[in-house]
């Protein structure tokens, strides 16, 4: 039972680490492109998460004609962000002896390995979310939705791989 207990406390901790992680590279790489941050919303009731920048609306309304490439950084940062942060968690997990703190690493890396490249996914498919506007730049190649699934193949693998050492 006390296991079970820690192990959800560090999934909801992952999980919110997670989150945090990716909306803080939303964040970081925008405003290093020069994008004006309006808001950041996290956990909110109504909303969800937002994070809204300076003619955001602009942008998406225009995007059957022209997409600055800036933006489709800020919209890939979260999700290759998180993923380079999985591969980083995974070499700690690595070093560490076997204890609660080499736990929570696996299950951080749990986290950061499926839950973004599970998230490219379903954008590519719905035209929706971090990879709309990406979509629409490719002029919704196939290569995205490739490339989201093969990202979400290798992380579920690589995470299978260190779970049976």
């Amino acid at each position: 039972m006390k296991i079970t207990v820690i192990i959800l406390i560090f999934i909801v901790v992952s999980g919110v680490l997670q989150h945090i992680a990716h909306e803080t590279f939303h964040i970081v790489v925008g405003k290093l492109l020069g994008l004006t941050l309006i808001s950041a919303k996290l956990f909110t009731y109504h909303g969800g998460t937002k994070v809204t920048f300076k003619d955001e609306e602009e942008v998406i309304n225009n995007s059957d004609e022209c997409i600055p490439k800036k933006w489709i950084i800020m919209n890939l940062a979260g999700i290759i962000g998180t993923t380079s942060i999985a591969y980083i968690i995974l070499l700690i997990y690595s070093l560490l002896p076997i204890g609660y703190i080499k736990l929570f690493f696996w299950v951080l890396s749990a986290m950061f390995l499926v839950t973004d490249s599970g998230y490219s996914v379903i954008c590519s498919f719905s035209k929706s979310g971090d990879l709309y506007l990406v979509s629409k730049y490719f002029k919704n190649s196939i290569y995205i939705k490739i490339i989201s699934i093969s990202m979400l193949i290798l992380n579920i693998m690589i995470f299978i791989s260190i779970s049976r050492n």
